[in-house]
């Protein structure tokens, strides 16, 4: 009995010293993110290959730093889905601007998107010349990288319809289709090859810290860490905050 009390003692007087920040921290539910703790958003997010979780302490302040070793593969197939589905609700709206300036009944948006899908297509090598010169694809690049035939004018203008203007409803309608040809032909070579650098990192790593207060609530440090391939990234304007969202997304 008298060793049991003193055990029960001795843990709790090495718990009041801070060995278990750590376990306190990963149990944390925090008042912006409640739909789960700490160490459940983090180590369920699949997000990383391996987890580190130590605990520091600087000029008296409590501090446990998460680090981890990002899953790249994951982390490229996920900013690809994502930038896939931004894609169509973006390929939605351009076929809207152009029928705006089509104005006709004959095609619906979808119609307008198959002829020009059988008269445009990616320029392949234009794409991977813009690629190799600028390290990416911009928005403005899109339609630059579409090459079509002269019939898909004279298709659009079958039907005869008398609102169309060839010198400048049609030039809007070309800039349109082009744009969404270019979002409904991307292949995944190219969806990948179009993230730029981002798509050949080997190896990233993320390091977030977070306070261990007195009354032991814990905060978020605004202090983080992003490397890619060893290197830390001085340019990241993210916040720390905005990182840790991403391991909540399920």
């Amino acid at each position: 009995m008298r060793y049991a009390l003193g055990v029960a003692l001795a843990t709790l007087i090495f718990t009041g010293c801070g060995a278990d920040e750590v376990e306190l921290v990963k149990n944390y539910t925090l008042p912006d993110f409640k739909s789960m703790s700490i160490g459940t958003a983090i180590e369920g997010s699949k997000m990383c290959k391996n987890i580190t979780w130590s605990r520091e302490e600087n000029g008296g302040l409590k501090t446990v730093k998460m680090v981890c070793d990002l899953d790249m593969e994951k982390v490229l197939a996920n900013i690809i889905e994502s930038n896939k589905k931004r894609e169509q609700d973006m390929l939605s709206r351009i076929l809207d601007s152009a029928m705006i300036f089509y104005g006709g009944k004959t095609y619906d948006k979808q119609d307008l998107l198959k002829i020009a899908n059988e008269h445009c297509k990616i320029n392949d090598a234009k794409f991977q010349e813009t690629i190799k010169t600028k390290g990416k694809i911009a928005y403005d690049d899109q339609k630059m990288l579409v090459d079509c035939d002269d019939k898909l004018k004279d298709e659009i203008l079958k039907p005869g319809d008398s609102r169309i203007n060839e010198t400048n409803s049609m030039g809007e309608i070309m800039m349109f289709l082009k744009e969404a040809v270019y979002l409904s032909q991307l292949t995944p070579e190219q969806e990948k090859a179009q993230l730029g650098k981002a798509a050949k990192l080997s190896s990233s790593t993320i390091e977030l810290n977070f306070v261990v207060n007195a009354d032991k609530s814990v905060s978020l440090s605004d202090k983080f860490k992003f490397t890619q391939d060893g290197k830390e990234d001085s340019n990241n304007r993210i916040s720390s905050k905005k990182i840790l969202t991403g391991f909540y997304e399920r």
